[in-house]
């Protein structure tokens, strides 16, 4: 089996010729032309400087330009570093600090911003690409490529995620591990070149991964689903029915949305075959909606936290649910993965026990980027009796005697709202920079359907402040993403705290949700 994406790809985009690729709206690109495309992106990068082992950002949206300077930077022999153009520039300044010397793809905007952010800029040989060397470079900054992380050059991308420190983490990801999972794919869903398959998520989530080279691996169509779709239910099964897609790959928070608003006719999508989500849970009553309208399809539940490439466990749901109370299993590890559950000292737990499961074999992340300490808490050589590098997941599990896996929630305070994988302390650090709080809180209550979870915050003024809770989001929305900034606010004398002394998050939670 090859062991990168370009020569994964190589051969549809060789034989597949007019057929098309990629659809965006109106517009459409047949294999033939995303070869073309490709490899002259790849000339253009190459002339320009880019080398193996570089780290090319991509602060712009996606798009079937930027899908064809995905593959261009590949082909290249660098890694994609996909950047949400949207976030605020000075989340967008630590990553692309995180990543120098690097390259940057953008619009003009975006570079105006890289310049203001105390990096030295160089032209690459095309437009809207530019190199980025930090003018002061930090501690973390090696120079050189070399002293930047082993197998620099076997890496394909670099996901950043929330971290609870406050500053976002980097999670790199190898060709190894893409071509493993995205060959998987394709043969367990099925995939052939006459599918049409849904591009949902943007590229820096790593739902995108399957989305495009699961799809142009097999040849297939790939339809970017158009943004203003992800906002109306209605829209989105437009969306669906017209571009008569045969795999919808999506997070739980649509799909409850479509049944929430009672959006989907039955028999409304009669080409339609597989129906797959993952990302966070999807509740019962809306699997069943699904299952009842669309009755022709299979539903499959996939798990996997970024760092084990996309997914490791998938769940085929063999019939509707029969109650709104049941939960839908995260399943069978894929072939190749490894699962354990371990207790509180760091023992196998029984079958029907609850533990923190970790994640082995396969598909790990070789660490997190440039974080060598993180990288040791996360991922361990050290679990007693047990052989082999294991991924911390941070998530609450057990298995079934049947071996079948269930999911129970966050041991940490990661939580999944609106689609978006979220650390609260990632937020309570942000909040507690803000001068004038004598002190503050973030926590989460479950309020279902789209959002999931919502995000909420306590706070305690210092004397004078005169902080409301719209000043409060307006002054957060200018570091954090807006799906981070908290929906609910709760202004207090003082908070209420444990016998430790700590905040007593638990009691903030039931003031939310009493309120």
């Amino acid at each position: 089996m090859t062991r990168r994406i370009e020569a994964l790809l190589a051969p549809a985009l060789r034989e597949r010729g007019d057929h098309v690729a990629l659809v965006e709206g109106d517009q459409s690109l047949t294999y033939e032309d995303l070869e073309r495309e490709s490899l002259e992106l790849a000339s253009w990068l190459t002339v320009g400087g880019v080398r193996p082992g570089d780290r090319v950002c991509l602060a712009l949206p996606k798009s079937i330009d930027s899908i064809a300077l995905v593959l261009g930077v590949l082909r290249a022999g660098a890694a994609y570093v996909p950047l949400d153009p949207r976030n605020p520039p000075a989340r967008l300044t630590a990553m692309l600090r995180s990543c120098a010397p690097c390259w940057l793809a953008t619009d003009q905007p975006a570079a105006m911003l890289a310049e203001t952010a105390n990096f030295q800029m160089r032209p690459a040989a095309a437009r809207g690409v530019f190199r980025l060397t930090a003018v002061r470079p930090s501690r973390e900054e090696p120079a050189a490529n070399e002293a930047v992380f082993e197998g620099a050059r076997d890496l394909a991308y670099i996901l950043f995620t929330s971290g609870s420190t406050g500053e976002p983490k980097g999670v790199p990801i190898t060709h190894e591990n893409v071509v493993g999972y995205v060959s998987w794919a394709n043969a367990h869903f099925g995939v052939r070149p006459e599918d049409r398959i849904s591009s949902h998520a943007p590229l820096n989530f790593d739902m995108s991964v399957w989305d495009i080279f699961g799809t142009l691996a097999a040849g297939a169509e790939l339809h970017l689903t158009p943004q203003e779709s992800n906002l109306t239910p209605t829209l989105l099964v437009d969306f669906i029915a017209r571009s008569g897609l045969t795999q919808w790959y999506s997070v739980p928070s649509v799909l409850s949305g479509v049944a929430v608003r009672d959006a989907l006719p039955p028999g409304g999508f009669p080409q339609l075959k597989r129906v797959i989500w993952g990302g966070e849970a999807l509740l019962a009553p809306a699997l069943d909606y699904w299952m009842g309208r669309v009755p022709g399809a299979i539903f499959t539940n996939v798990y996997g936290p970024t760092e084990t490439t996309v997914n490791c466990t998938y769940h085929t749901v063999g019939h509707r649910p029969a109650s709104p109370r049941e939960v839908i299993p995260i399943g069978l590890p894929i072939p190749g993965r490894r699962l354990l559950i371990l207790d509180e000292d760091d023992r196998p737990a029984p079958p029907g026990t609850v533990g923190q499961l970790y994640v082995g074999g396969e598909g790990m992340s070789p660490g997190y980027w440039r974080d060598p300490e993180k990288t040791a808490k996360a991922f361990r050589n050290d679990l007693p009796g047990v052989v082999g590098r294991w991924y911390r997941t941070g998530d609450l599990a057990s298995q079934d005697d049947n071996g079948v896996y269930h999911f129970h929630g966050r041991v940490d305070r990661q939580i999944k709202s609106r689609g978006y994988r979220i650390e609260l302390d990632d937020v309570g650090v942000a909040l507690g920079r803000l001068p004038g709080l004598e002190a503050s809180a973030v926590v989460s209550t479950f309020v279902g359907g789209f959002e999931g979870r919502r995000i909420c915050a306590a706070y305690v003024l210092s004397p004078g402040a005169d902080w409301t809770p719209t000043s409060l989001k307006a002054a957060l929305s200018r570091d954090l993403p807006s799906y981070m900034v908290p929906r609910r606010w709760l202004g207090l004398p003082a908070l209420p705290r444990g016998l430790s002394g700590k905040a007593d998050l638990p009691a903030i939670e039931r003031m939310f949700a009493d309120g």
